[in-house]
């Protein structure tokens, strides 16, 4: 029976090690949470814009000539090189961005439904305004989970059908219940946004999701596809030419001030490259505050770096920080800016604020 005892000591010593390892390979992301500092100094935003594109990190983006126009953005705006997705797959990034937590989903089913508290009702409680423009979307109260949906149902599975512009999946609004009789209030599709903009309206408080074609996701393969998953280049140029018209747009309202800003970033990476790169590795070992985990090491698996782009006021600002973020912090320094509670993981003091972007912050170190 030694044979057993060495065997088990072995086994632990091997653990201990490992743990080691990944400390040292991963510093500070495994601390533990620490008590909340105070908040930091951020100007009043007039105007918040997220605009959620889908499935592309950093590394496939930048210097890529099908995407001169991101590029730019990332030269000539704020622009974050160590922001990450939270999680994986697609959806609960979605539920951790509007309401602090992904309530331990992993899954990409748009039948899934959750109760917490999201931003939409926290601006409603404060009697600020707030808009979710979804691309294709056919009514502002739609249900569906695919439009349009070839199937002839809409309780498809979590492939959509080959024709889908639209996807529920990727509207967060529609998957919490309590926020349903206020969606149709507060939806609009993308035509309605942009003629809003131009005769000067803009919520406080705007959500952005593309269709398929436009966000980089792509349609499913199948027949009447016309942007499958398949062609990343056409998925890239599309989702550039999309922003390329949609930014200036916004930024030339008369709505815009110089307190107004746009997050522009993506859901997470899924680009096999960047994940067999030692730096892809390690960040798609990042560990937010809940993640998906390896259950025998306890190792977190994320949604990958993906870009964060910052635009700030009337002028753009070309500001680079490698501040570690991902989309908590955009929801904590949403809600720093407008004294709002912190939903979920944002009050975790390990979720920094994105104050580098903001002249009127203080400084903020980076993890």
């Amino acid at each position: 029976m030694r044979w057993i005892g060495r065997l088990i000591i072995t086994l632990a010593g091997f653990v201990m090690v490992l743990l080691i390892v990944v400390k040292v390979v991963l510093g500070p992301q495994f601390q533990k949470t620490v008590a909340q500092p105070k908040r930091p100094s951020l100007p009043y935003f007039t105007h918040v814009v997220v605009i959620m594109m889908e499935n592309h990190g950093d590394n496939v983006l930048t210097h890529n000539p099908r995407a001169a126009y991101i590029d730019q953005l990332m030269r000539t705006g704020g622009y974050d090189t160590n922001y990450y997705g939270v999680t994986h797959p697609s959806l609960p990034n979605y539920v951790a961005a509007l309401s602090g937590r992904m309530m331990g989903t992993h899954s990409d089913s748009p039948v899934q439904v959750f109760k917490q508290m999201t931003l939409a009702e926290e601006l409603n409680r404060h009697h600020m305004t707030w808009q979710a423009v979804m691309q294709s979307i056919p009514s502002s109260g739609f249900g569906g989970n695919w439009y349009p949906d070839n199937l002839g149902k809409n309780t498809a599975p979590i492939v959509a059908p080959p024709v889908a512009l639209y996807a529920k999946k990727h509207n967060p609004f529609a998957l919490f219940p309590q926020l349903n009789s206020l969606r149709r209030k507060h939806t609009v599709n993308l035509t309605q946004f942009r003629q809003e903009l131009a005769v000067g309206h803009l919520a406080q408080f705007t959500w952005v999701t593309p269709n398929l074609c436009n966000d980089m996701h792509g349609q499913s393969l199948g027949p009447g596809s016309r942007c499958p998953v398949n062609n990343p280049r056409l998925l890239i140029s599309r989702g550039n030419d999309f922003l390329r018209q949609l930014i200036p747009a916004i930024l030339h309202s008369k709505a815009w001030t110089s307190h107004s800003v746009i997050f522009l970033t993506w859901d997470e990476t899924n680009d096999p490259a960047h994940f067999l790169s030692v730096s892809g590795l390690r960040s798609y070992l990042k560990p937010g505050p809940q993640t998906p985990v390896i259950p025998v090491f306890n190792i977190a698996i994320g949604g990958g770096r993906v870009p964060l782009v910052v635009l700030y006021g009337r002028h753009s600002h070309a500001i680079r920080t490698n501040l570690w973020a991902d989309h908590y912090s955009v929801l904590k320094t949403i809600e720093d800016s407008w004294h709002l509670p912190y939903l979920g993981h944002a009050a975790n003091a390990d979720v920094p604020v994105l104050t580098p972007f903001f002249p009127q912050s203080k400084t903020s170190s980076t993890r």
